[in-house]
């Protein structure tokens, strides 16, 4: 189950950048999938429920599917 791995890497990315300084809870996420792209969505909402880091439990994975093969991470700015 690759969705654990894929989870983590966001999460680093996400840290390993910033975006996750002084934020205590992350309410929502919301994931472009490719019909190709090999990621279960069950498996990634899963794996977010149960990652190390606390402020994704309970977040609500909002999945965006297309008909392309691709992934698309957009950045979005929070207060």
């Amino acid at each position: 189950m690759h969705e654990f791995s894929v989870a983590i890497g966001i999460i680093d990315t996400l840290r390993e950048n910033g975006y996750l300084d002084g934020v205590s809870r992350v309410a929502k996420i919301k994931i472009n999938l490719g019909k190709y792209s090999g990621i279960d969505k069950n498996y990634l909402s899963f794996a977010f429920q149960n990652v190390d880091d606390k402020r994704f439990n309970g977040a609500e994975i909002d999945f965006v599917l297309n008909d392309g093969d691709e992934i698309t991470i957009k950045e979005i700015y929070v207060d």
